[in-house]
């Protein structure tokens, strides 16, 4: 290949003649640029181009003896577009039915063509020589053998079939594997987007078909689907709900009637509460998130609780150490509750830390992302591998997007997660995609904040206060508020 050239003109287009008389019409343009040239005794500076370009090395086939024809051209077009539709309706095309225009006949131009008159003849078995003439006997296969010898190519290797001796077991090699090639991903690829189209077109028609149901049902049941819509409810989880709902009320039932079924309803489809076993110790707790989902409020708020509950000593571990403000506000968390608080910047300083004998439970608060991040997926993995018992829960703010939701879900399946903690829930009045997304994804509901307040403990997570708060639009009080509600009323009513 030549090496570049520089042109200076002092326009573009000057350059480029200046390029294509030297260097021709097969010239390739690498950069332009404009620059000035140094002024001399206080001139002003001239302002000039400059121009790289070169002559690229001519491409070398091996072989350009054939060329494709514009038939031949055609004819692959049309190939491409046949296995494609048959990949699409699963029917492969008979192969009498691809073009054989694709490329020319093979000709062996090493040896030439083989005509039947030159072809060696079969050479007859050499007999052995014995002392007297006596005619061998015939075997069982000797007419078989000689069928073969008349009905056998003149090309064909020798075959024989023995008498009497079975056949030598063959260690026959393994067939290679076969490397996927970029059509068969592409090919992949396009079957896996036409079987999400099918699955989305086959689930807006089950929804379609429902709310035609619905639409010629009772009133009641029509304002309850329009009411669980309003909640961000999955259509693919409301659907069969309203079926069911509708199946199993009787006639002249009304609206509160049929929310409360839906909510017996949603909290059977809920997966089971996860909780955390702390009878082998140290266990370490991973809270990963999105970033300001409010996994170091959760952090704290856990260490508080799992002091008092089950009196076990517990740190918190950071591992945020590159957000700036991370370390700090860690660390001003810890000393305002009283927690001992620690930062790893490694996996072998959570490991050091796991196999302390001074701690039983080691709150991990990791940094947050979206999940799409590999590096930050790849250093997650090397600090949840050094902990042999570990519980790693997804934070998810509530009032977050379903789209969302799903796609952090997803983003962040492939690490273990064991459950969800949704936070502020006392921002929000929408719940439907909190209770779709746990059932889509089979995660339980392990805990639930619902104040800004560090002090007050997140709540253990219940099924049948989640479905409440879909079917009233407010999470229920935790039975400790349910109680001081109704001391306090009973000492009203007794003043």
């Amino acid at each position: 290949m030549q090496q570049p050239k520089r042109f200076q003109a002092a326009t573009l287009a000057d350059a480029y003649e200046m390029v294509r008389e030297e260097l021709g019409p097969e010239a390739v343009i690498l950069s332009t640029r404009k620059a000035l040239s140094p002024a001399i005794y206080g001139q002003p500076a001239r302002q000039f181009v400059e121009v790289v370009a070169h002559v690229p090395a001519p491409m070398v086939s091996d072989d350009d003896s054939f060329r494709p024809t514009l038939s031949q051209d055609m004819a692959a077009h049309d190939l491409v577009r046949e296995l494609a539709e048959a990949a699409a309706t699963g029917v492969l095309p008979a192969a009498a039915d691809l073009n054989a225009d694709l490329a020319p006949p093979f000709e062996n131009t090493q040896a030439g063509t083989l005509s039947p008159a030159a072809a060696p003849k079969r050479r007859a078995p050499r007999k052995r020589a014995t002392p007297a003439a006596k005619a061998p006997e015939a075997g069982p296969f000797d007419a078989l053998n000689s069928a073969i010898d008349r009905a056998a190519d003149v090309t064909a290797p020798d075959v024989r079939v023995a008498d009497a001796a079975p056949a030598a077991p063959v260690d026959m090699p393994a067939p290679p594997v076969a490397t996927p090639t970029i059509a068969d991903r592409a090919m992949i690829g396009m079957l896996a987007r036409q079987l999400t189209e099918v699955r989305t077109l086959l689930d807006q028609l089950v929804v379609d078909r429902v709310s035609e149901r619905v639409d010629a049902g009772p009133a009641p049941l029509r304002d309850v689907h329009d009411y669980l819509v309003r909640q961000g409810l999955a259509p693919t989880l409301l659907a069969p709900l309203i079926s069911q709902v509708g199946e199993s009320l009787a006639r002249g039932f009304d609206r509160e009637t049929a929310l409360r079924a839906v909510e017996r309803k949603l909290a059977t489809k809920l997966p089971p509460v996860p909780r955390v076993d702390f009878a082998r110790r140290p266990v370490a707790i991973f809270l990963v998130g999105p970033s300001g989902a409010g996994k170091t409020t959760m952090a704290v708020r856990m260490a508080l609780e799992i002091e008092r509950a089950h009196s076990l000593r517990v740190a918190i571990a950071g591992t945020d150490v590159n957000r700036a403000g991370a370390p700090q506000q860690l660390a001003a968390f810890g000393d305002a509750a009283g927690i001992d608080t620690r930062l790893c910047y490694a996996p072998a300083e959570l490991q050091s830390l796991l196999q302390s004998t001074s701690l039983d439970v080691v709150i991990v608060d990791t940094p947050g992302h979206n999940g799409t991040r590999r590096d930050r997926m790849a250093e997650l993995n090397a600090f949840t591998s050094v902990a042999r018992r570990r519980s790693v829960l997804l934070v998810l703010p509530a009032t977050m997007k379903a789209a969302d939701l799903s796609e952090v879900v997803a983003a962040y399946s492939g690490i273990g997660i064991e459950g969800l903690a949704f936070t502020r829930c006392d921002e929000t009045s929408t719940f439907g995609a909190l209770i779709s997304v746990s059932i889509d994804s089979t995660l339980g509901v392990a805990y639930t904040t619902h104040s800004d307040q560090v002090s007050e403990a997140p709540r253990m997570g219940d099924n049948l206060a989640l479905a409440n708060a879909v079917t009233t639009g407010r999470w229920p009080a935790s039975a400790a508020a349910r109680a001081q509600a109704t001391a306090a009323a009973t000492l009203a009513r007794v003043s």
